[in-house]
């Protein structure tokens, strides 16, 4: 039994690694079984073994980054952050770099991003609504979105070249910007009273 699950982890792992190579380059869509099987060395049989389609490989890599660091991630999102808190967020993406700047990047599945910004939303726009009660949901929601998508291409950058910003300076870098966006919000607001 032992040795079928180790040669299962192993074949999935083989796969998953060729994926990965092959969303450096191709976009998702372009990805065939027969790519996949190539780089990975196998055949299509073990392939489908164990998926349907390059797909359900790659949505298998989403969860199971979603799942490693989804304790991480929640408290995050779901606590008051601080600048070490964030700084751990910045070095847990840092330490999966490969993967996040593949599954973030233009060939991942769009669907991966939708699926962050969900698990983000909902959690800042409370803390953020705290901060400015008065401020429309709506308003703030749109905040979010510009934030979330200039954060994530920043991410991306960093994560493929860190500029020589450690995760604590890049953190604070962010957590910077981010200020200056609410600062923005509140002069924004307060010239349509």
């Amino acid at each position: 039994m032992k040795k079928t699950d180790t040669r299962v982890q192993y074949t999935k792992s083989v796969l998953r690694k060729a994926m990965l190579t092959l969303l450096e380059q191709t976009p998702i869509g372009k990805i065939t079984i027969k790519d996949l099987c190539e780089e990975a060395g196998l055949n299509r049989g073990t392939f489908y073994l164990h998926y349907n389609s390059p797909y359900d490989l790659l949505k298998e890599i989403e969860d199971q980054f979603i799942d490693d660091n989804m304790t991480f991630f929640s408290s995050y999102w779901n606590s008051q952050r601080d600048f070490d808190r964030m700084a751990g967020l910045f070095a847990c993406i840092l330490n999966n770099k490969e993967v996040c700047r593949v599954l973030m990047g233009c060939n991942g599945d769009p669907q991966f991003m939708l699926s962050l910004k969900s698990l983000a939303k909902d959690g800042v726009l409370d803390e953020w609504q705290k901060e400015f009660p008065t401020h429309d949901r709506q308003e703030l929601d749109l905040l979010f979105d510009f934030v979330f998508a200039g954060s994530m291409e920043l991410i991306l950058s960093w994560s493929a070249n860190d500029h020589g910003l450690s995760a604590a300076e890049f953190a604070e870098r962010l957590e910077r910007l981010g200020h200056y966006c609410l600062l923005a919000v509140g002069k924004f607001s307060s010239r349509n009273d």
